[in-house]
This record gives structure tokens, C-alpha cells and sequence, in this order.
């Protein structure tokens, strides 16, 4: 008898070696945060990318590199996934999630009770102890690692997403500072056209050739071109601000943009394929199937939970003599079966379901309206430049030699350089369209231009 009361302590004492194991783990974010950071690259194609694990000074150093000689397109993206406050920020919520799943493959800390009696009528004291662990747990640590698994994923690419939509905001962003930048060009060149049929006017005026009602109306018109000039800078300035911020730059910080390349002609894949590609490659659908499995994983989880507590050990007691022998502890689920609990995630999961479904839909609509929204804009574009502004500048020229001849009055020169104006600018708006509904497709289909168009000639992206 005693030999088996000693087999089933032993066996009890054996069963607290994996707490002693567990208790020594150690929490390691960096290589879930190797893995965000290459979900963002291949997402986005950029070379370099915010880890929170590097070193301060690498990381100054690439940005101080990318801002020598002023920024190109694809150099500001890397540099806001690099210096963004609000990504690096994001990198954090990936850590904590790390921790819980670390936390979830912890065995419960095991239960030490010790006991002191004094016997009110004398005689030697009585002591009483034991040491308890879960026995559960060994079911129930593996689903909770599954359930914890499933949430870090979830946020991974929750925050690569992040950093997509933070790239396709900043190529916008960029697209727009050089637009405001070349409209503000436009305002200057028409300004010196403006002070040059200035002079004109007033040197007619000396010759008697014209009237002073010409002179006047010069005059106006060039203070009209002043107004626009100011407008121009005024906007240009506001939307280098805007790049600034998703760059993590001060807003006085003086930064010098390239033009964006001549862009080549190039055919968009199918919106079928476009839209194929995205069911795949975008990280919030991914997220949702990443949310769902974690329902579905924590559903399982509770569903076992019905047994919450069962503690086996060995306990201790001395009355005059050591006495050793195993013990157990069993919470009986009589009033409390988890019902609630088990509820609670059968409808998360049908939420997280709904929710993948919603993502989805919302993915295809993104992808048809950025595919119409670059096929329209490059139509358009084509009108402009082919038709619209090469006219309106052969008018401009018309009109300024029938003047000078004294062939008409100054009104269809005036006129005909408010049309060149209107068409220049929006020549930059729909090229700036053009621009921003291709980083539309970008983000509707969670890609590259590089793996959607591939590059131009010497290597030059898509704008």
C-alpha cells in the first residue's frame, strides 16, 4: 500500500515540471515584427522599412540619405514607412499582441497552502500543507495558443495595411505638392504674360493706336493674374504641409521634390484580374480571415471550458509524525457551464464572418472604381493635351499678332490667355488625376505598380 501511495506522489510531483519549464520563457517580439515589416515591403515595394528593433542612428541615417539632392516618388514612401510617428506607434500594438500570445502558453502558477495548528488542549503543534497545479491546463494551454496565434496575425496585418494605406496617402500627397508646385509655375508664366500685354497696351496707347479702355482692361487682368499667383502659392504650401506630416517633417523643414517621370503608355490587367489580385494580396481581407479564425479558434477554446479547474498534488500534514500523500481539487460546473462565454464567441464568429464578407465586397467595389476612375483620367488627359491645350495656345497666338496689327481689341487676347490658363491647370489637374487614380490601384489591390505594370523605360515608375 505504501508503495503505491509513493508511485501516485511521484506521479503528482511530475506533473509540476512543465510549470517549472514554462516559468522560464521569455518574451521576444522581434521576429513577429520581421514579419511585419516584410508584409509592408512586399505590399508596397519599398526597400526600407521602420522596425522597432534597429538602431536609432540606422535609421537617421537612411532618412538623412533619402532627403540629400530632394525626394523622388517611390524615396518618399520609404521615407514615411521609415519616419511616420504614427506607423512606428502601430509597431507597438504587434509587441503587446506578441506578449499575450507568450502569456497564453504559460501554465497556471502553481497553489502552496501551509497550515499552522496549536492544539487548545497542548500538546505538540500540527502542521498542514500542500502544493497544487492545474491539470487542465494541459488542454487548455495549446487552444489558447491557437486563439492568441490567430490575434497576433490579425494585428501583423492590420498594421501592414496600415502602412499601405500610409503609402498610397503619401504618393497622393506627393502627386499633389507638384502639381500645386507646377500650377504655382503656370500662375508665374501667365503673370509675365500678362505685364507683357501690359506693355503692349500702354505702348499702343502712347502710339494712338488704341484707346485707353484697353490700357485699363491690361491693367485688370494682370491684377487678376497676381491674385491667382498668391492662390497658387498659398495652396502649393498647404499641400507640401500635408506630405511634411505623413513624412514625420517638421513643417518648416525645406524639402526639395523631383518632377514625376514621363509615363509611358501602359495597359491595365483586366478589371477581372484586378480584382482577383486583390482578393489575395489585400491585407484587411487577410486581417478578416485572420479575425474569423481567431473566433472560430476561441470558440473551440470556450467550448472546452466547461471544466475550468482541476488541481492535482501532494499535500503534507505533521501530527507527531510526517504524513505524504497526493491530493486533488475539482471545480464542479454545476450552476456555472460557460454558457455565456460560449455564446458570446459563437457570435464574434458570426460577426467576424459578416465582417470578411463586408471586406470583400468593399474590396471589389474599390478596385472597379479605381480602374474606372484611371481609364477615365487617361482619356481625359489625352483630350487635353492632344486638343484642348495645343489649341487654346494657337488661339492665344492668333489673337496677340491680330492686336498688335490693329486687327482686333485687346478683349479676344485677354480671353484667349484666360482659355490657355484654364487649360494648363487643368492639364496639371487631370496629370495629378491620372497619378492618384494609379495609387487607386495600388491600394484598392493591395500591389505594387512594380508587380501591376512592371517599370518604364531606364527604370522609371509609373507615376
Amino acid at each position: 500500500m505504501r508503495s503505491r501511495a509513493s508511485t501516485v506522489t511521484g506521479a503528482c510531483a511530475l506533473a509540476l515540471v512543465p510549470v517549472l519549464i514554462t516559468g522560464c520563457q521569455s518574451v521576444d517580439p522581434g521576429p513577429d515584427y520581421d514579419r511585419a515589416v516584410e508584409e509592408i515591403r512586399r505590399a508596397t515595394g519599398a526597400a526600407n522599412v521602420f522596425h522597432p528593433d534597429s538602431e536609432s542612428g540606422q535609421v537617421e541615417t537612411r532618412v538623412t540619405e533619402l532627403l540629400e539632392g530632394g525626394l523622388e516618388l517611390t524615396e518618399a514612401v520609404e521615407l514615411g514607412l521609415l519616419n511616420s510617428p504614427l506607423l512606428q506607434a502601430s509597431f507597438h500594438g504587434v509587441g503587446m499582441a506578441s506578449a499575450d500570445r507568450a502569456q497564453a502558453g504559460l501554465l497556471t502558477n502553481p497553489s502552496l497552502s501551509a497550515v499552522l495548528r496549536f492544539p487548545a488542549s497542548g500538546g505538540a503543534t500540527e502542521i498542514e500543507g500542500g502544493l497544487f497545479a492545474s491539470l487542465l491546463d494541459i488542454w487548455q494551454v495549446p487552444d489558447r495558443e491557437r486563439a492568441l496565434e490567430q490575434v497576433l496575425e490579425q494585428r501583423i496585418l492590420q498594421l501592414a495595411h496600415e502602412a499601405v494605406l500610409l503609402a498610397a496617402e503619401t504618393r497622393v500627397a506627393y502627386i499633389g505638392v507638384v502639381s500645386a508646385q507646377r500650377s504655382v509655375e503656370i500662375a508665374l508664366e501667365n503673370r509675365s504674360a500678362a505685364s507683357s500685354l501690359v506693355e503692349l497696351a500702354e505702348a499702343r496707347l502712347e502710339a494712338a493706336a488704341t484707346t485707353a479702355i484697353d490700357a485699363n482692361l491690361a491693367r485688370l487682368e494682370h491684377a487678376a493674374t497676381a491674385i491667382t499667383l498668391r492662390d497658387a502659392e498659398l495652396a502649393s504650401g498647404e499641400a507640401a504641409r500635408r506630405l511634411k506630416a505623413l513624412l514625420g517633417l517638421r513643417p518648416d523643414f525645406e524639402l526639395e521634390l523631383h518632377p514625376l517621370p514621363e509615363r509611358t503608355a501602359r495597359t491595365l490587367p483586366p478589371v477581372e484580374e484586378l480584382e482577383r489580385i486583390a482578393a489575395v494580396e489585400r491585407l484587411d481581407i487577410r486581417a478578416a480571415e485572420a479575425a474569423l479564425a481567431r473566433a472560430g479558434a476561441e470558440l473551440e477554446r470556450q467550448q472546452g471550458l466547461v471544466w475550468r479547474r482541476l488541481d492535482i498534488g501532494v499535500g503534507a500534514e505533521k501530527d507527531g509524525d510526517w504524513s505524504l500523500g497526493p491530493g486533488a481539487s475539482l471545480e464542479l460546473p454545476l450552476f456555472d457551464q460557460n454558457q455565456a462565454q460560449i455564446a458570446k464567441a459563437r457570435e464574434d464568429a458570426r460577426l467576424c464572418e459578416k465582417i470578411l464578407a463586408a471586406t470583400t465586397l468593399a474590396a471589389v467595389q474599390e478596385v472597379r472604381s479605381a480602374d474606372a476612375r484611371v481609364r477615365a483620367a487617361v482619356d481625359t488627359l489625352s483630350i487635353y493635351k492632344n486638343e484642348i491645350l495645343a489649341r487654346a495656345e494657337e488661339t492665344l497666338e492668333q489673337a496677340r499678332s491680330s492686336y498688335q496689327l490693329g486687327k482686333t481689341t485687346i478683349l479676344p487676347v485677354i480671353e484667349a490667355q484666360r482659355q490657355v490658363l484654364d487649360a494648363r491647370q487643368n492639364h496639371v489637374r487631370r496629370l495629378g488625376q491620372a497619378a492618384a487614380a494609379l495609387s487607386d490601384v495600388e491600394r484598392a489591390t493591395g500591389t505594387p505598380r512594380e508587380a501591376l505594370f512592371g517599370r518604364g523605360p531606364e527604370g522609371n515608375q509609373e507615376p
